[in-house]
């Protein structure tokens, strides 16, 4: 049976979840989907930069007004921060990344341009704060990336973990016009990292829950994470985790082993097996 168009486009899409560090021109597949992979990944990826750069940036801001400005290692390092009010108890409060209007690289190895703005009730750590999410003619490798994220402080779960309640709306547009919509609601658990403040190179996330969105053929579709999808700041690839994509009938489990940090994915499609190097 041949494999549909947008069960290979979204192996593409989770294959760069991790990380905002991963290229267009590093993405290789079958020619007849390249378009629909290298768009679909430019959603997922571009989102999920998004809640990197916005988490990184109220981290900063909350160093930046208690003083210790200077000692944070931060993810972008080029964008230029702005707090209002500048204090540690107002709220809501507006924080700003301005990575100005041209392309700038960064730190992770992306080039961006634009602002990035958000709205706050209390600080990312504050229990039941939520941070809403703003991109401002905001680019990601020359993608522009639109809509609103925000994401909900829950505190600490059982496992002793703060976590996020993260939702998603939005469009991401790529160089030659085309377009993906894109609904995600999910948790991020943070599992790594947290007591090291300073140093967001350590944080390692298990993402739980569903997306859905329509891709550039206009084929919707689902996706449900099984098994939570482990992110670490330090690798560009999902480590570990089960998906389950399915559109128009069709339906393709993605497993990312157990923790490696390989770029080694089993896909199993209408029965059968594949093992990918992504």
């Amino acid at each position: 049976m041949k494999t549909p168009k947008f069960l290979l486009a979204a192996l593409m899409l989770f294959s760069v979840v991790a990380t905002s560090c991963q290229k267009d021109e590093d993405i290789n597949d079958p020619k007849d989907v390249n378009r629909a992979a290298i768009d679909n990944a430019k959603a997922e990826n571009s989102f999920a930069d998004l809640f990197k750069q916005a988490s990184d940036g109220m981290m900063q801001a909350s160093e930046t007004v208690t003083g210790n400005r200077a000692m944070y290692s931060s993810l972008s390092g080029t964008a230029t921060l702005t707090i209002d009010p500048f204090d540690l108890t107002t709220f809501p409060k507006t924080v700003t990344l301005d990575f100005g209007s041209t392309n700038v690289l960064c730190n992770d190895g992306n080039y961006r341009r634009g602002k990035i703005v958000m709205v706050a009730t209390g600080w990312y750590h504050d229990s039941l704060s939520v941070i809403t999410v703003t991109p401002d003619s905001y680019y990601v490798n020359d993608n522009l990336v639109e809509g609103l994220e925000s994401f909900t402080c829950n505190g600490h779960n059982a496992a002793g973990h703060m976590n996020h309640d993260v939702y998603i709306d939005g469009t991401v547009t790529g160089i030659d016009g085309s377009m993906i919509s894109y609904h995600s609601e999910r948790n991020y658990e943070w599992i790594e990292g947290e007591l090291t403040t300073l140093n967001p190179w350590d944080d390692v996330y298990l993402i739980h829950g569903t997306a859905n969105g329509t891709n550039i053929y206009g084929e919707d579709y689902t996706m449900t994470v099984t098994t939570p999808l482990r992110v670490q700041a330090g690798c560009r690839w999902i480590t570990a985790g089960i998906l389950v994509i399915e559109s128009n009938g069709n339906q393709m489990i993605v497993d990312y082993g157990d923790g490696n940090c390989d770029g080694l994915v089993t896909v199993t499609i209408n029965g059968n097996i594949y093992n990918i190097n992504v």
